[in-house]
């Protein structure tokens, strides 16, 4: 993805706007960031900062995958635990590196990208963690929660942020809240085991009489991810309404804008047939039972090409297109599990499916990574990784 000297311009007088209203935030987190951020020295760069959390995260994500490689089973109490600690390692460092951008004078849309990119990757492997840690298994389950509860309000929140110039976070967010929540809860995990997990909380306590046959049967984790469901769709409403507003008040058009939520729709769209077209013809030797880490991360992978496609355009002032590249991997892989579920045929083997789809999706990821930050590196004059050597700047 090559960028016109018109939109390089245009990217090199962005101007980062953000806005968090945690609560949390405000309270106590802010707090420890402030005091977290005398530790990191003066000459590592913000970029450093924000790939170290990253890289924590894919360990985890990699240990786990050791232990619980169809997301189900007991892990050991020590991994529950590394899971809680390295998200809020991760967390931590999410938020030191724009401290450290402004403390270094080093703040640049490269350091946007950058951050927000990372953070696009990691809502799909968190959930994923996630997934082991609450004994979701192969099914739906962790699919619904992944499009949810994970991407779905990301790419809200950037959508909102590429019609109204300004990323908003509410008074209860999932960054800030959110995430302590999360930790909190595999800590807890890590100390009293994760039978809760599977457990049926509506028959424990005597309510099945107060509601339908079908909830008193929900396990746990799947009462969670239904409940989680009702904020994620208030928080799409409300950056619908954002947009909406917004647009309004400076005499837009509303429907073009509406468009760009197809992205995540076809992604998801495509997702779920691939799932249910390879697990109906293939039963327990589909792929997606078999290699459902592998498959959900390259989609996550794509996700979070398309966000940072999304982010670009925005700091670029360029359109966004619905259909994008990235795509291509996940439409060809579920057009080919369709055809074979409604034939009742194998013509291509669902391995070679695997693992082209693995690979261009990867391959196209890192090449645009690549391309992109060498091209940004060269205009805008600055290093990715290392920062000048120079005294200590203030805010």
């Amino acid at each position: 993805m090559k960028l016109s000297e018109k939109a390089l311009e245009a990217l090199a007088k962005h101007k980062y706007s953000g806005v968090d209203d945690s609560i949390l935030a405000k309270l106590i987190l802010s707090k420890y960031w402030n005091y977290c951020l005398k530790f990191v020295p003066i000459t590592i760069a913000p970029n450093l900062i924000t790939l170290t959390g990253t890289l924590c995260l894919v360990f985890t994500f990699i240990t786990v995958g050791l232990y619980s490689p169809e997301l189900e089973g007991t892990l050991p109490s020590w991994l529950y635990i590394l899971c809680g600690l390295s998200l809020f390692f991760y967390q931590t460092m999410d938020n030191l590196d724009g401290k450290q951008a402004r403390r270094t004078g080093t703040s640049s849309p490269l350091g946007q990208l950058f951050d927000h990119g990372c953070d696009s990757i990691v809502c799909t492997i968190q959930s994923l963690i996630v997934s082991s840690v609450g004994n979701y298994g192969i099914g739906y389950l962790t699919l619904i929660q992944l499009f949810t509860t994970a991407l779905l309000p990301f790419w809200m929140a950037t959508w909102e942020e590429y019609h109204t110039g300004t990323l908003y976070l509410g008074p209860i967010n999932g960054p800030d809240e959110g995430i302590v929540i999360i930790v909190i809860i595999l800590l807890t995990t890590g100390f009293i085991g994760p039978s809760f997990w599977t457990s049926k909380p509506i028959q424990v306590y005597g309510l099945s009489k107060y509601v339908p046959y079908q909830l008193s049967n929900l396990k746990l984790n799947e009462l969670i991810v239904l409940s989680l469901s009702l904020p994620t769709v208030i928080t799409i409403f409300a950056n619908i309404r954002n947009v909406v507003q917004h647009l309004k008040r400076n005499n837009k058009p509303i429907l073009p804008a509406l468009k760009h939520i197809l992205v995540w729709i076809i992604i998801t769209g495509c997702t779920f047939v691939w799932y249910f077209c390879s697990t109906e013809l293939y039963a327990e030797d589909s792929i997606w039972f078999s290699y459902v880490r592998i498959i959900q991360l390259s989609i996550g992978i794509i996700f979070g090409q398309l966000v940072s496609r999304l982010i670009l355009a925005h700091m670029c002032h360029e359109k966004y297109n619905v259909l994008q590249t990235p795509l291509i991997p996940l439409i060809f892989a579920t057009f080919v599990s369709f055809i074979q579920w409604y034939n009742q045929s194998e013509y291509v083997s669902e391995y070679f499916v695997l693992i082209m789809f693995v690979t261009l999706s990867f391959m196209h990821y890192f090449i645009f990574a690549k391309a992109t930050i060498d091209q940004l590196c060269s205009f805008l004059k600055i290093n990715c990784f290392t920062i000048p050597k120079q005294g200590e700047k203030t805010n």
